[in-house]
């Protein structure tokens, strides 16, 4: 019987080093295959070099790299996945898994939603005097300026968010509009939230594996902004009704369902209907994209690609400008078309004036698109200058 419990446990001590040990010999020598993390959308850590001038930072730069590389991180990545799936709970605080299988943004959206966004009266009022400025300088240059507000899934599509979230009695978005309209009616401005809860009947205007809304939500965001415009230009359309073709295919992937869906195993949230839009009437006005780039994007932009985009049609007036985010890329099919001219900047989220391409272009228009949560952005810009 001792014998017996002897070599009980020598197995026990043998089992479980092998377990400690294993980790540290698949890291150095990786003898066996390991599942590969895809759909991060960032950069993984790298290896921290030792140096004396580094020595306080090295411990938490490797525990970084360490987390980012680990053995078997894939395989611990996909269990903990499908622990949290049958939860009905995200795996990380990024993704918020809502009713129905809708993905919401779990960073600055849902702090904006319950009210936690801190954005001071105060810092709206800068904002607020920016864009005044801004609005005053354009003018003397003979330049409209339009301001939209892209709002978030949460606003638009509410009934789809877990029961645990609750909504702020007054965003600061919606502080921010009425101090816009108070202190600046000069500046054409539409937060864009009414039109799309007026048009959720026509389709789903957001995507569900993604917190940008599809092109359905950007017609009708488009066809809103050339209402505002229209007022100013009269040839500009009054519907974009039976002006373009969407053809819908399968979009296999959204930044939020790639976050917590790890490997292709579990690409649980990754299908999802787009469409392909087309002008009808592109033979007659030539609206083509151009290669025409004039500007260098700003260093370190993860998508120096998406910095400038440039259009063309044989239309006479009025040439656009428009400083967007990623919410624009919906939009601007339907835009572009309609001006003689038309020049997008995604100037990493800084929403700046952008005063040397203004200069440069001379356009008619400069619109501003701004994502709701990013407004605080337009603080800190004119803080920076």
């Amino acid at each position: 019987m001792k014998n017996a419990r002897h070599s009980y446990a020598v197995v026990t001590v043998i089992v479980m080093l092998g377990m400690l040990l294993l980790p540290v010999v698949q890291m150095f020598f990786h003898f066996l295959p390991e599942k590969e993390v895809t759909g991060e959308n960032r950069a993984m850590a790298e290896f921290p070099m030792l140096k004396l001038s580094n020595m306080d930072a090295f411990p938490g730069q490797f525990d970084c790299f360490f987390s980012d590389h680990f053995p078997f991180r894939g395989d611990v990545l996909d269990i903990s996945f499908q622990y949290n799936l049958l939860r009905h709970q995200s795996p990380i605080p990024e993704v918020v898994i809502g009713k129905r299988d809708f993905l919401f943004s779990g960073k600055g959206e849902k702090d904006l939603y319950e009210g936690k966004l801190a954005f001071s009266e105060l810092e709206q009022q800068l904002a607020v005097e920016e864009l005044a400025c801004r609005a005053k300088r354009l003018d003397s240059m003979g330049i409209r300026f339009y301001v939209v507000v892209a709002p978030t899934a949460m606003e638009v599509y509410p009934e789809y968010l877990p029961d645990y979230m609750q909504r702020a009695d007054r965003t600061v978005t919606e502080q921010f509009c009425a101090m816009m309209r108070e202190r600046a009616p000069e500046i054409r401005f539409v937060y864009l939230k009414e039109q799309m809860l007026q048009n959720k009947r026509n389709g789903r205007l957001y995507y569900k594996n993604d917190n940008h809304w599809n092109p359905v939500g950007g017609y009708y965001a488009a066809e809103e902004i050339l209402r505002m415009m229209r007022e100013d230009y009269p040839p500009l359309p009054e519907s974009l009704e039976g002006q373009f073709v969407k053809r819908p295919y399968v979009k296999t992937s959204g930044n939020l369902g790639d976050m917590i869906a790890v490997s292709d195993r579990f690409r649980y949230f990754a299908a999802d209907t787009d469409y392909r839009v087309s002008y009808v009437d592109s033979t007659r006005f030539q609206h083509e994209e151009v290669s025409d780039r004039r500007y260098e994007p700003i260093p370190g932009f993860a998508y120096p690609w998406e910095y400038e985009m440039r259009y063309r049609t044989n239309r006479e007036k009025p040439k656009l400008l428009v400083i967007r985010d990623s919410y624009a890329g919906a939009v601007m099919p339907y835009l572009s078309p309609y001006f003689s001219e038309s020049v997008f900047i995604f100037d990493a989220w800084r929403y700046g004036p952008n005063w040397d391409i203004v200069e440069q272009e001379h356009p008619d228009i400069v619109l501003l698109m701004i994502y709701e949560p990013h407004i605080h952005n337009i603080v800190q810009y004119s803080l920076s200058q």
